[in-house]
């Protein structure tokens, strides 16, 4: 699994954020799913291959509502990058729970509802159906859409939830689907005006630094995990730590630059160390730092 899958799933596993995902993007803002009815389901399936090989598919995060006696299975797959054969995935995915079910001696069966995640910038553009990812140049390939089961799945573009869908959620997955809307259109400044509190704070900076590849979120997070011990952490103090971050790493990297240079000119050692305390304002144990 990719660290971009296990990052979502780290957010996802929440079961105030599973069922605000669920209750949003399923059941269109109707809250029918409770966090405290939600229990963690079988992540791992095993099959044998078509050479008799026991195989094993690992689904990102799957919950069931406790409630029923026969409970429905609700799976999230996170994607970062468009998987032309996605359809199989989750065919595979949604076929084991449903057998696990017949194996169990059910007569009715209940439902498995799967969301596909789409972390990108661009639309998904691979196929949503059976019938979009099969090969239709063929003799008979007119009678194919009556002849193969068209199984689809439910692919949502994060990026691209209209503000109407982004409102709707409560928990920490809204602050994500604003960040993507944001970056997407060119707004990313406005997340900073966010008020909503992260309750998640180690998860959603995470999930920022991954899916940004900002290393900023990484570096600023020991100071804003601490201010998340005194008090409420919003994107405000987690944009404001970052860009603090950002400034004290672009200091940094101005200095090592300004070493490599002046060491490549064969410049002698007193004379950088004095350069860089007059330029840098540093202090000669500061120095000697990136001197070594």
């Amino acid at each position: 699994m990719g660290e971009k899958d296990i990052s979502g799933k780290l957010l996802e596993d929440y079961t105030d954020v599973f069922a605000d995902i669920m209750n949003v993007l399923v059941f269109r803002g109707e809250r029918l799913l409770e966090p405290s009815n939600l229990i963690d389901g079988p992540t791992v399936s095993r099959y044998k291959s078509a050479e008799a090989r026991p195989k094993e598919q690992i689904r990102d995060v799957v919950k069931f509502d406790n409630r029923q006696t026969k409970m429905t299975a609700f799976g999230i797959e996170n994607q970062s990058v468009v998987d032309p054969h996605m359809v199989f995935r989750v065919m595979g995915y949604d076929f084991s729970s449903y057998k696990r079910q017949i194996d169990e001696g059910n007569s009715r069966i209940s439902p498995v509802i799967t969301l596909v995640l789409h972390f990108g910038m661009k639309r998904w553009s691979g196929p949503k159906d059976v019938f979009s990812t099969v090969d239709q140049d063929l003799p008979y390939g007119k009678y194919l859409d009556a002849a193969i089961s068209n199984y689809r799945i439910n692919v949502v573009d994060v990026a691209f939830l209209p503000e109407k869908i982004r409102e709707q959620f409560i928990s920490d997955f809204r602050i994500v689907v604003e960040y993507f809307s944001a970056v997407r259109e060119g707004r990313l400044e406005e997340i900073r005006f966010n008020r909503q509190k992260i309750r998640h704070v180690e998860e959603i900076l995470d999930f920022f630094r991954i899916f940004s590849k900002d290393k900023r979120f990484e570096e600023c997070k020991p100071v804003i995990l601490e201010e998340a011990k005194k008090g409420d952490v919003t994107m405000c103090v987690v944009m404001d730590y970052a860009e603090k971050c950002g400034r004290e790493q672009g200091l940094k990297e101005g200095i090592k630059g300004t070493v490599y240079v002046l060491k490549n000119l064969n410049t002698p050692m007193p004379v950088i160390r004095e350069q860089l305390m007059k330029a840098y304002d540093l202090s000669d144990n500061e120095v000697q730092k990136y001197l070594e």
